[in-house]
């Protein structure tokens, strides 16, 4: 079995710098061109050290160089929805802070945590041995907020949709985040798993007495 041989920091450095343009534009890295500038890695070393290692260590800096906040996410949702999931477009136009691949990783995240919404949602109700996994009060709990959560999402998309079918422009529209619905963005923040044991029950229920599809007409109550 061949040895191997660990990286030093001058191969290291020159795999960062030669795929670093790759990356940013987010396009696919020859690998025969790259092991031809390292001479002592073959293409099939590069592409290993490279995913297992360096991107790895590329994506967590990201993470924590920024943060997407509530807005951002948002807006994103917006984008993608009127552009059809354009990335390359969004990239150019709307969010120039961040990368094309930082735009549809996020983009994934949100989607799958709709997914996963709906899923659980889907499975309590078809299914009603689902509720030996959670106490009567905890499902009771979980079932309203869903139901609140999932009606929500449906009153947006269809608030989104019908702008876009009026053909209002989107420079009006997409940046004026205060026309959405507060209850957006309440989706994004929380995870059902999570909703019980990150709020009382009591304060849970308060918010249940509201008006369950009130709408903020202002930007400081939507921004809460």
């Amino acid at each position: 079995m061949q040895k191997r041989i660990a990286w030093t920091q001058s191969e290291i450095q020159q795999l960062i710098q030669l795929t670093e343009n790759n990356r940013v534009a987010n396009k696919q890295i020859k690998w025969n061109l790259v092991a031809e500038q390292i001479p002592t890695r073959s293409a099939s070393q590069c592409k290993s050290y490279y995913a297992n290692v360096l991107k790895k260590n590329m994506d967590v800096e990201i993470r924590q160089n920024h943060m997407w906040n509530r807005v951002e996410i948002l807006a994103l949702w917006v984008f993608c929805v009127i552009h059809n999931k354009d990335f390359n477009l969004i990239q150019q136009n709307f969010m120039s802070k961040f990368t094309v691949k930082q735009i549809s990783s996020q983009y994934v995240q949100i989607a799958r945590k709709q997914q996963q919404m709906y899923s659980l949602f889907k499975k309590i109700l078809n299914d009603p041995n689902q509720v030996q996994t959670i106490s009567e009060a905890d499902f009771k709990m979980q079932w309203w907020i869903l139901r609140m959560v999932i009606r929500r999402m449906k009153m947006i998309n269809v608030r989104i949709l019908q702008r876009v079918n009026d053909e209002i422009p989107e420079t009006k529209y997409s940046l004026d985040l205060a026309e959405l619905p507060a209850m957006t963005a309440f989706f994004l923040d929380i995870d059902p798993h999570d909703l019980i044991s990150t709020y009382q029950a009591e304060e849970i229920r308060r918010g249940l007495d509201k008006e369950p599809f009130y709408i903020p007409q202002d930007k400081e109550n939507f921004m809460k």
